[in-house]
């Protein structure tokens, strides 16, 4: 019992202040300069989701359920936890190659000084 408190202390000391940061759009430079705001924050909130799978098990741990019972529900809500924060993740990255991919059509554009593109 001494163990699952020690896990969620820890987890969340180290996890929490991270996704938090990331949510209020803090980020090192290096970060910053490759990646927009709204993707900093998307990636906070994928941040958020695996802080919560991670306290999944002990939480399951303490609530009485069966054996059974507490290990099918807990692989199943993990596995749902870091699936859909892959998602986020992989989609905020597809965000951002789609934004400098138009980005850069743009500055091609207007270097060409044609307005646009031809048809």
């Amino acid at each position: 019992m001494v163990f699952l408190w020690f896990w969620l202390v820890g987890w969340s000391a180290f996890a929490l202040p991270l996704a938090i940061s990331s949510l209020r759009g803090w980020a090192p430079k290096r970060v910053r300069r490759r990646t927009s705001p709204w993707g900093i924050r998307v990636r906070g909130v994928a941040l958020l989701v695996i802080w919560f799978g991670g306290l999944t098990v002990p939480l399951l741990r303490s609530s009485g359920l069966d054996a059974e019972d507490r290990i099918f529900l807990a692989s199943v809500m993990q596995v749902g936890f870091l699936m859909f924060a892959s998602g986020l993740m992989a989609g905020s990255q597809l965000g951002e190659w789609f934004h400098r991919r138009v980005m850069r059509d743009q500055a091609v554009d207007q270097a060409r000084g044609s307005g646009g593109r031809p048809w």
